[in-house]
């Protein structure tokens, strides 16, 4: 549960949202292919992304300062 505490120090959030879709012949590793291209993006700094192709689609965008909530139930130093 995430506590007054917690929420003062962490908010603004930073949060990264990847949405990525395959089609159910889709191999894993072309998937995890993908995210790595993510991945280069992000790290390229670039704040929003998208592609697709005839089996797959991806986007990706950056928020560095959300005011919440939180993608998860509990702070992450509870997991």
């Amino acid at each position: 549960m995430k506590t007054q505490a917690w929420t003062e120090h962490a908010t603004p959030l930073q949060q990264i949202t990847i949405r990525l879709q395959g089609t159910r012949h889709s191999e894993r590793r072309d998937i995890v292919n993908q995210l790595q291209t993510d991945r280069a993006r992000l790290a390229a700094g670039n704040q929003a992304g998208e592609s697709s192709d005839d089996d797959f689609r991806y986007l990706f965008v950056v928020n560095g300062a959300s005011p919440g909530p939180s993608f998860f139930n509990q702070p992450a130093s509870s997991w």
